[in-house]
């Protein structure tokens, strides 16, 4: 196992691990996703492109382009005149999001459970089955991204051009709080209940069961995770 890089006092980037390679900057963006998850970069964070090129010994351009990336989703943050920094959430952030989900992903899942020749069950079931495979390999990122992946199938599995449509608004901060669910609770054992036991009552068809289901792997969830955010704090920064 690679040992992890080390960099001078104050970059507050030492947990990274270093990219083999200068010129691929997904793997550059996946470390960086690692060092998300697994609470080496937190909310609130200031990342620098030269420490972060220097810690991943990849060059400034491919750090930039690993950045851009994660901007792109949300997962960084730019703040004029200040740079960039790790994406803060707060408890009412995660509430919020949680509200929509609720209601886009029931409708998702209703509709799913309501197509009779199952094309879209069957795709969710392939989704499934990638997540769990994830979760089998101990990959913390790439269970991250089937996570994100189960979710956005069923969207799309619905039949529904207008949930089709509505997904990529939605992507980034949904993607924000499955990744803040995964850091705190890393547990996934949980995750494999939890997607299975949702599948599984989508297959079954009852529609109270599904709205239930899909409130409680949502909402319910949410409210419990909300209530440890502000323990998440940057050393150093004000409380």
């Amino acid at each position: 196992m690679t040992e992890p890089f080390r960099v001078a006092e104050g970059t507050k980037l030492s947990g990274l691990i270093p990219v083999t390679t200068s010129t691929r900057s997904d793997e550059a963006t996946r470390t960086i996703r690692h060092a998300l998850l697994t609470g080496k970069l937190v909310p609130g964070q200031r990342v620098k492109e030269v420490d972060l090129a220097a810690v991943l010994n990849v060059s400034r351009q491919t750090a930039r382009e690993a950045m851009g990336e994660l901007i792109h989703e949300g997962t960084l943050v730019r703040e004029p005149y200040k740079g960039v920094r790790v994406a803060e959430i707060t408890p009412q952030d995660v509430l919020d999001v949680s509200e929509i989900r609720l209601y886009l992903e029931t409708l998702a899942a209703l509709r799913i459970a309501a197509q009779t020749d199952r094309s879209g069950l069957q795709r969710l079931k392939e989704a499934l089955e990638v997540h769990l495979a994830a979760l089998d390999s101990g990959d913390v990122v790439t269970a991250d991204l089937t996570h994100l992946d189960f979710h956005r199938t069923m969207y799309e599995a619905a039949g529904n051009p207008l949930l089709v449509k509505i997904w990529p608004l939605v992507a980034a901060r949904i993607q924000m709080a499955i990744s803040l669910d995964q850091s705190v609770r890393q547990d996934p054992e949980r995750d494999r209940e939890l997607h299975q036991r949702l599948y599984d009552t989508i297959a079954a068809g009852d529609p109270g069961a599904i709205s239930a289901e899909v409130k409680y792997h949502v909402q319910d969830a949410a409210r419990e995770i909300a209530p440890t955010i502000n323990q998440r704090k940057t050393p150093g920064r004000p409380k």
